[in-house]
């Protein structure tokens, strides 16, 4: 029993050792697994405490001691209990705030880091942007830019209408030299026809074959062409080339012919008319084919009078030209070798121009 006064508890309050004797003497208590030293007890126990609680249970004493030490008891033992409870409550709000202001600190830490990339990646594009004084510079040398191109468009545009009516000249240019231009082909066609028929004709004389129905008609005498009639009114240079129509080179009134055909004017028809009985062949074909140009009587008589031509060729021609020239279709084969049924093929056309010369519109 000795050896038990000995051991030493703690008061749940202060701190301080509660030997086990105390506890079996009264002076110290234990209540619902707590324990009240002397040093706490006491100060309970003096006078009436309003923190006693009704309905607290009464600790009976461990040892036989007055009911009245031990009326404080219950109260003690609630105000260790509630100053515990408040004790665990507080650690437990203090430990929830840590706990949160950790989690506050940790968040804002995060969002600083976030945010100091954000800031870091902001800073690195805006070393590649352009500053204010780039970009006012390359507005003010797009402006001159601009300016130049303006201009230079300006330029190609000039250049280009020069360009233009300097190849509208061209083309004008190019019109009248091939208005101008004398198409040899049909005449040296005309020329192949002729001599090919003349080495038929000969071979035909050669092997005595040939019969009075295969020959070609014989040319009735051509009468010499009239004297040219010269207009005083014609400008000069076709004055110039109705002259040159007395010319004794055949290869001189070609030429004037051709010209005065080309002007496609009508004043020259009293000179072009005489034309078509030249004594040259070539120059009787040129004549009556520039004819069909001229919408004029004089031009239809000249070519219906070129039907009876001793060139088949020429007459070919003029029979073209009338068709053209009147709108008519009349048949004509210039080279039937009856001279007769030519002679009946130009009756027809002169007999629908003396029924329709009146109404021809020139």
């Amino acid at each position: 029993m000795q050896q038990d006064d000995y051991e030493v508890q703690f008061c749940d309050l202060c701190g301080t050792s509660v030997p086990l004797a105390d506890l079996e003497s009264g002076v110290a208590v234990r209540h619902q697994a707590k324990t009240i030293g002397q040093c706490c007890l006491t100060v309970l126990r003096q006078g009436d405490s309003p923190l006693a609680s009704p309905g607290v249970p009464v600790a009976e004493p461990v040892s036989g001691r007055k009911s009245g030490d031990l009326g404080l008891l219950p109260m003690a033992i609630a105000l260790a209990v509630a100053l515990t409870a408040a004790t665990i409550y507080l650690d437990l709000k203090i430990r929830s705030v840590a706990d949160k202001q950790v989690e506050y600190q940790s968040e804002l830490t995060t969002s600083l880091d976030s945010g100091s990339d954000v800031l870091q990646a902001i800073d690195q594009a805006m070393d590649g942007a352009a500053r204010k004084s780039d970009v006012e510079a390359l507005r003010e040398r797009m402006t001159v830019l601009d300016g130049a191109l303006g201009l230079q468009d300006e330029n190609a545009r000039q250049r280009s209408e020069k360009l233009r009516l300097a190849l509208g000249a061209v083309r004008q240019e190019v019109d009248k030299l091939n208005a101008q231009r004398i198409d040899y082909r049909p005449l040296f066609d005309d020329l192949r026809q002729q001599i090919q028929r003349q080495a038929v004709a000969i071979a035909d004389l050669r092997s005595g074959a040939a019969t009075p129905t295969s020959r070609p008609p014989v040319a009735a005498p051509r009468e010499p062409a009239p004297e040219p009639v010269l207009d005083a009114g014609l400008p000069a240079d076709l004055a110039a080339q109705v002259k040159r129509l007395a010319d004794p080179d055949a290869a001189v009134r070609f030429e004037a012919v051709d010209h005065l055909l080309v002007s496609k004017n009508v004043a020259v028809l009293p000179s072009l008319v005489p034309m078509t009985r030249d004594a040259d062949g070539f120059v009787r074909r040129l004549t009556v084919e520039g004819l069909r140009d001229f919408r004029h009587p004089d031009a239809v008589e000249a070519l219906i009078g070129a039907l009876a031509d001793s060139d088949s060729t020429v007459a070919d021609t003029a029979w073209s030209s009338l068709k053209k020239l009147t709108g008519q279709k009349i048949a004509f084969d210039a080279s039937a070798p009856s001279k007769d049924a030519r002679a009946r093929a130009q009756q027809r056309w002169r007999e629908w121009w003396d029924a329709n010369k009146d109404s021809f519109d020139s």
